[in-house]
């Protein structure tokens, strides 16, 4: 975590508390930083059902040049922190990320980025004795970052969602910006055949090839151990990539992340199914 980032977190109990309802934008807290991004709270579902899980998502619009960042490995900047308040009864689970994007800077800076905009889904559970008939509102206080190629600014919003508790539910207006999320979270890399990402441990180094001729990167997910010198061994042009990783100073056994084709410009390559494969593996062992 870089020290602008710690920085942006011993402020974040200074927020400026402001009501947002569904589906509107959010604006930055206190001193009115530049709004170079804008968040709402979006649901599945049109309501939530007692005794099921459904899911809500954070929409982050970015301005065109800015950048904010992933949940993953970074020399600069860093991810969301969020503060929940739920009503009873109600319980938010880990966030679901995306894939970010490789961020190369100047003197080797490597972050994990993403442009435009980013959807962070969050499960969300509902007990079973839930009143029926009740609104129930669920809050966020955020703080992000977000940059150009000239500066930094931290964004502080609150935003909310209200919707009723009933028997039953259907998808809501926002489902769609919800699943397509889902699709895009890449391919579960399974070590079939007709997979573009072949896996295999060779000690403790990961290695991910393609042997059709795809450049491959690898952007590591929340909680994901770094591999040594990932800006060199995090991307191949030569579709080999080696990820050592030091697991003997590290509590943490399992690699998470994603593995991105990328196909070399001015090349004509064989069709593959997706070019994201998303990675799940405990240190040494093979796909599921």
């Amino acid at each position: 975590m870089g020290i602008l980032h710690r920085s942006l977190a011993a402020g974040f109990t200074a927020l400026t508390a402001m009501t947002l309802h569904a589906h509107t934008h959010a604006q930055p807290g206190f001193d009115d930083p530049p709004a170079h991004s804008s968040v709402r709270l979006i649901a599945e579902m049109d309501a939530f059902t007692p005794g099921t899980s459904t899911t809500i998502a954070a929409v982050f619009d970015l301005d065109k040049g800015w950048h904010t960042y992933a949940d993953s490995v970074n020399d600069s900047g860093g991810p969301l922190l969020i503060n929940w308040a739920l009503p009873d009864g109600f319980e938010i689970g880990e966030a679901i990320w995306p894939a970010g994007h490789r961020h190369v800077q100047a003197g080797g800076v490597l972050d994990h980025t993403f442009d435009d905009r980013l959807v962070v889904l969050f499960p969300v559970s509902v007990d079973d004795d839930a009143e029926i008939g009740s609104d129930a509102v669920i809050s966020a206080s955020m703080e992000w970052l977000v940059c150009d190629a000239n500066q930094c600014v931290p964004q502080f919003a609150e935003a909310s969602l209200e919707l009723p508790v009933k028997r039953t539910s259907e998808s809501g207006p926002d489902a769609p910006v919800i699943r397509k999320t889902r699709t895009e979270m890449g391919k579960l890399a399974t070590g079939a055949r007709t997979d573009a990402v072949i896996l295999e441990w060779k000690g403790d180094t990961l290695i991910a090839r393609n042997l059709m001729g795809y450049e491959l990167e690898f952007i590591p997910g929340p909680g994901c151990p770094a591999p040594e010198d990932l800006l060199e061994s995090g991307y191949a042009e030569d579709g080999k990539l080696e990820l050592a990783f030091d697991f003997e100073d590290n509590s943490k056994t399992e690699v998470v992340g994603w593995v991105r084709l990328i196909a070399p410009k001015g090349k004509s390559l064989p069709p593959i199914e997706t070019d994201l494969y998303m990675i799940r593996l405990q240190r040494g062992e093979g796909p599921a």
